[in-house]
């Protein structure tokens, strides 16, 4: 979508050189070694990149705290004890408690799960959920997702008999845990690779280290084929926006295949509700925008573990009225999100002009605090701007969601802000944060007073990353398919922007209500249709133009094109 203040082109300029090393060393097309090029990749890199292979996988036990959790797991297998795992409402922290809970009890663990409700328990590990979820049987417990920070929590489970195994990667605020094992790559600065894993990732680190553990010293494992649960590494990883880089790559790029083939039968169900029940591939946008939001959706207006019992299902039976109540669930989710949208927009208009400030942060008692993580995501794309929705708790503190922007690290944003917070934690690009009653206004200035000295000289304006300039010729049916390797797109692998010079709108209609479409041909006469969303005819810059665009293929009828979906648009200035 073409935003009304335009954005700065930043255009990679790799040499030729390098770009033809490149294309030698995976015999590729020029735009896709350009594409390469432009994100830094060495020759000795590309293989790995477009072929991710598992067996690049390191070694878990090389992630500190594995073998030592992966051996008390098998302890208490052998005693017969009871495993409590803890997880987290959202999509990535209910696939990281069914991967684990999953691998323990094919191996013999009387193990159970437990999530969260976002209203009734709160956020994350607390005594208070502990409290509710365990049962006198309960010997071990362990976190997905959660508790790298809840030492209040750890240390009344310890208090209760419990051990406890932490699994997470949100950032550690520096104490150590009372856990008797923590593992997060954060915590080792050693693991920089890891540094990126999802809650989920994390869980499958230690599957695999319980798995080789267990094999090693005879205890079993052998019968698990831990690669069956990458479709859930997958789901969690893309819904959670961590980097698709390194082992997060390897790991969503397999998880893909299996998760299209919806084997599972709860991702079958869930998928014919997001009317891709027919889909022969599933990418990570469908993620992003159809599963993740109905699984969300459960802990967002109801009981997670409803989107657990449904990824669990053993059958369609089951799993269809589970996926059709998610369904359900998310429709009323969009229905009080547009409802508090509209408010958020209100109270922004009704402040001083938006571009006089570098972060926004509007607030309403009755917005249901399931939507506003949702809420600030639509802001900040929209204004480019780092955004904080709160809502007002029973306890009288402001709860909220913020969401970030390029090149601003929330977690340390609202570090300086820490004079207003009960408490805050999360990744970069979200986080979770209690504001106290009677410093919602300071917060809100310091919060922009913050963003602003972080982004410096550079200001707020959007960039687009361009890749470098392909003309209208490279782009063949063979390039297209090729591109494909360079899959899944998402944060730290975002899909290509190419750059094209001199092009002339030969025909333009309206394509809906505000997005138009059409034929460009370019300065060679080559022609390619195009898509523009968020701009209609009238909105046009004059020709000639140079566009930002990406090559895609358009499929009606059966019947597939190559197309060019332009997301910016410049007036060429003469020579």
């Amino acid at each position: 979508m073409i935003a009304t203040e335009q954005p700065t082109w930043q255009t990679a300029h790799p040499s030729e050189a390098d770009i033809q090393t490149l294309q030698q060393a995976g015999t590729i097309s020029r735009p896709l070694a350009l594409v390469l090029a432009s994100r830094g990749a060495a020759p000795a890199e590309v293989e790995e990149f477009l072929h991710p292979s598992l067996r690049r996988l390191s070694d878990p036990y090389k992630l500190p705290g594995t073998a030592a959790a992966a051996e008390r797991l098998w302890t208490a297998i052998r005693r017969g004890e009871h495993i409590l795992i803890h997880g987290d409402y959202d999509t990535d922290g209910v696939t990281a408690a069914v991967l684990l809970c999953s691998c323990l009890r094919q191996n013999g663990a009387a193990a159970e799960c437990f999530l969260p409700h976002r209203i009734d328990d709160g956020y994350g590990l607390t005594p208070e959920s502990i409290d509710k979820a365990r049962q006198e049987h309960h010997t071990l417990l362990v976190t997905v997702d959660c508790g790298v920070n809840s030492h209040d929590a750890i240390r009344f489970a310890r208090e209760q008999g419990m051990d406890v195994i932490v699994t997470d990667h949100h950032e550690p605020d520096g104490e150590t845990s009372p856990a008797n094992v923590v593992i997060n790559p954060k915590l080792h600065p050693g693991q920089a690779h890891l540094n990126g894993l999802a809650g989920v990732g994390v869980a499958f680190k230690l599957c695999h280290a319980f798995l080789k553990y267990g094999r090693e010293n005879g205890l079993g494992g052998s019968d698990t084929d831990l690669r069956a649960g990458l479709d859930l590494v997958a789901l969690g990883t893309v819904a959670d926006i961590v980097p698709l880089l390194g082992e997060n790559r390897c790991m969503v790029s397999h998880g893909m295949g299996i998760l299209s083939a919806q084997q599972r039968p709860g991702i079958r169900a869930l998928c014919e509700v997001a009317g891709l029940g027919g889909a022969e591939r599933i990418r990570a946008a469908d993620i992003t925008f159809k599963l993740a939001p109905r699984l969300n959706a459960a802990g967002r207006l109801g009981d997670p573990m409803d989107a657990l019992r449904l990824l669990e299902a053993r059958g369609m039976n089951d799993a269809l009225p589970l996926a059709q109540l998610l369904d359900e669930k998310n429709r009323e989710r969009q229905l009080l999100e547009e409802e508090s949208l509209r408010e958020a927009e209100a109270q922004l208009s009704a402040q001083a002009d938006i571009t006089s400030s570098a972060a926004i942060t509007v607030w309403a008692p009755q917005w249901p605090q399931g939507v506003i993580g949702i809420v600030a995501s639509r802001l900040a794309r929209r204004y480019h701007r780092p955004s904080v929705v709160l809502t007002l708790e029973p306890n009288g503190h402001w709860r909220g969601s913020a969401r970030s922007i390029r090149n601003i690290n929330l977690v340390a944003v609202l570090e300086t802000c820490r004079e207003h917070l009960v408490r805050f934690g999360g990744h970069p690009m979200a986080a979770g944060l209690s504001v106290h009653t009677d410093r919602i206004e300071a917060f809100a200035r310091d919060f922009a007073a913050a963003v602003a000295a972080a982004l410096g000289e550079n200001g707020i304006r959007p960039v687009l990353d361009i890749c470098g300039e392909v003309q209208f010729s490279e782009i063949t049916v063979q390039l297209l398919e090729e591109m494909a390797l360079l899959e899944p797109f998402g944060h730290g692998n975002p899909e290509p922007l190419f750059l094209a010079q001199g092009i002339t709108p030969e025909r333009v209609y309206p394509a809906g209500k505000n997005h138009c479409r059409g034929t460009l041909s370019d300065s060679a006469g080559t022609r390619l249709d195009f898509i523009c969303f968020g701009t209609p005819p009238a909105a046009l810059p004059p020709p000639p133009w140079d566009v930002a665009y990406t090559p895609q293929f358009n499929t009606y009828n059966n019947l597939r094109s190559i197309q060019v979906q332009i997301h910016s648009i410049r007036t060429r200035r003469p020579a």
